[in-house]
Order: C-alpha cells, then structure tokens, then sequence
C-alpha cells in the first residue's frame, strides 16, 4: 500500500498466534490511523476481543478474507490441535504437512513405501489434477461475499504469471499488491500507477514453502521439484535449508511419533482411512511404485 502513495503512513499489526496487546489497547492506537484493513480473527489472538469487537469499536475497519488456493499443493494440509487457538502441529516446515505423508504414517507404512505414494497413479487416484476449478470458485467467491471484490481477473493474470502461490495460504508479493490496489480502491482512494515488480519484495518466500509435485506441475506447464523450504527470516546471516522428499518424509514420520495419535488428525485424510476400498488401492500402489523404483531421492 505504501507505493500506491508514498506519502502515507502504513504499518502492520500481526494478529498471527496470541499476541499480549489486549482490545482496548489495540482500539487505542489503531483509532489514530485513518484506515485499518483486516482479516478476521477470533478471541484468543487479541486479549479482550476479536476482530467482530474491532468493527464494532472502529467502524473505518475493512474486513477482507485471506488468500487460499489449494491447485498447485493440493496435497498441503494443516493439522490442527483443536483445544488450542492456534494449536497448529508444527513438523519440518512448519504447520505445512503432506496428507499422503499423514495417511502412510497412520496406516504404518515404510518411509519407501511412502515415497512411493509421491507419483502420477496416485495423485490421479486422489483428485490432485482436478482441485483448479473448484479452488478458482472458492477464492473468488470468498472474496466476493467477504468484501465484494471481483477478482477473477486478477486471477487470470496471476495464473499467466506462472505459479502464484508459496503454498496454499502464502501468496507471492504480485497477488498481494493487486488485492491492495482493489481494497484501496474500494474505500475510494485513488492507487498511484506503478510497476510493482521493480520495488516488490517477497517476505513470505523467507517463510516456509511447499513445493509443486513435478506431475502437478507439468499439468501446469511450469517446473516443479518435490524440495521443500524451511523458514528462514536472517537471510543477512544464512540462507536457509532445504528438504528433498525423504528428508521432509523421515523429518515428518519423527514429529508423529513424538505426538499423542488424538492429535494427528485431519479430516480429509480421516475420510481417506475409512474408506476401505481407498486404502487398499493406495496401499497396493505404494508396494507397486517401490518394486517399480519409483521413489524419489531429491
């Protein structure tokens, strides 16, 4: 927003997590600015409120949906501790888990036999090649009914720019700067016309990132990899690390182990465990890649 005029004064308040600030404070010092745009966030993350509370203490408070798009990472999942707020369980990269990594680990699979889930037969079998469009619908309609903001065509051009997403809640810096350039226009300020990609920095590439599965990229027409990134925001002092597949899996296996099985769940891969027929065709594939040798050693 700061490039869309220079002369403003514009600054973040990060909600993430549970922060010590409390309401009324929070109220205090955001009543001095004459915008405040904000996603929705429940009790818990500010002391004395959520942002239902903020609307109603400051009405100049614009409410905006987060980004998801799930097309390119389809397998991402989340899993989440639900006695606790922001209870994410956090693995390798992060709170960014894999839901066949999940399901091999629950049905006692070997690290080789979970690699070997890592292919097209199984993707295919999963739905991963078909989630554009009905992510496509969710986004613009989530943004449509949460602040009635059309954004199917910036959708088309961020898509023309090749892979848009980190992962499937981080977009890059370009889909950021286009949503800022809607939300300013739609409390009727004015964007100064500028190209963004000569003054753009991608801060959420130093966070974690979940890669592209090579047969979902090709699907795209884009490069994939199956490397993941860790978190890494001293890129003054290191560069950060990265996991090839059996790491990020062997990585993965370990956090499961060390936690209580009532909080490895996720919903999706709990509907894939009970179904029996589902199983046994991921089950009989996973022995199928291996004696194929197709497992993955980068």
């Amino acid at each position: 927003m700061k490039l869309m005029d220079p002369s403003a004064t514009v600054d973040h308040f990060s909600a993430i997590g549970s922060s010590r600030a409390h309401m009324s404070l929070f109220v205090k010092t955001l009543a001095t600015y004459d915008y405040i745009f904000t996603h929705d966030f429940v009790a818990g993350h500010i002391r004395g409120g959520d942002s239902k509370d903020l609307c109603a203490q400051l009405s100049k408070t614009f409410v905006y949906p987060a980004i998801g798009f799930a097309a390119y990472h389809p397998d991402m999942i989340l899993i989440h501790d639900l006695s606790l707020t922001h209870g994410f369980l956090f693995g390798p990269i992060g709170p960014y888990h894999s839901a066949i990594g999940l399901f091999a680990y629950r049905k006692g699979l070997s690290l080789e036999e979970c690699n070997g889930l890592f292919n097209e037969n199984v993707f295919d079998a999963l739905g991963y090649f078909n989630v554009w469009n009905d992510a496509a619908s969710e986004l613009i309609n989530s943004i449509k009914v949460g602040c009635d903001i059309d954004l199917s065509t910036d959708l088309l051009n961020w898509s023309r720019k090749g892979v848009f997403m980190f992962s499937t809640v981080h977009p890059k810096s370009f889909v950021l700067y286009d949503l800022a350039r809607r939300l300013w226009e739609k409390v009727g300020l004015t964007p100064r016309e500028v190209d963004f990609s000569f003054y753009g920095v991608d801060d959420l590439s130093r966070s974690e990132v979940f890669p592209v599965y090579p047969p979902i990229a090709k699907m795209f027409g884009v490069k994939g990899s199956y490397l993941f990134k860790q978190q890494n925001h001293n890129f003054a002092h290191t560069v950060g690390d990265f996991l090839t597949l059996p790491q990020y899996l062997s990585s993965c296996y370990k956090t499961y182990a060390a936690t209580e099985s009532a909080k490895l769940y996720n919903a999706r891969v709990e509907a894939w465990l009970t179904n029996e027929d589902l199983c046994n065709s991921l089950l009989k594939m996973a022995k199928e890649n291996l004696r194929a040798g197709l497992t993955h050693s980068l």
